[in-house]
């Protein structure tokens, strides 16, 4: 089972921890990665894993659809907004897309990349 941990962590230690990547990259280091995604407050995570994205990875996750049209009309909205929220969702890392041929031209078939998400503060 793959998981994503999303934490919440304060303004001052997510500068501090970037201070210590640079420092790294100034020294010619490779700086050590960490798993998850930071926020700097529950209501950031809120802006992002909003009630309707949340069902979009859901319905990803569960039912598998085989193109974003076909997740649009699983989940009743319109095709523009859900395009946007799934690049929303690629961009912290739930989601991302396969191309393959369809009957008019390329299908992107919207893929889970986790099968859970756990929130942390730190």
């Amino acid at each position: 089972m793959k998981v994503k941990k999303i934490r919440i962590k304060s303004r001052e230690d997510s500068s501090r921890d970037l201070l210590k990547v640079a420092k790294a990259l100034d020294r010619g280091e490779t700086p050590k990665r960490v798993s998850g995604e930071y926020f700097e407050s529950l209501d950031a995570v809120r802006t992002i894993l909003t009630d309707k994205r949340l069902e979009l990875w859901r319905t990803i996750r569960d039912q598998k659809p085989d193109s974003i049209s076909t997740l649009t009309k699983m989940v009743n909205r319109n095709f523009k907004a859900v395009y946007r929220d799934l690049l929303l969702l690629q961009s912290v890392g739930l989601v991302t897309f396969r191309k393959s041929k369809g009957k008019r031209g390329d299908v992107q078939s919207p893929i889970s990349l986790v099968d859970e998400l756990l929130l942390a503060v730190a």
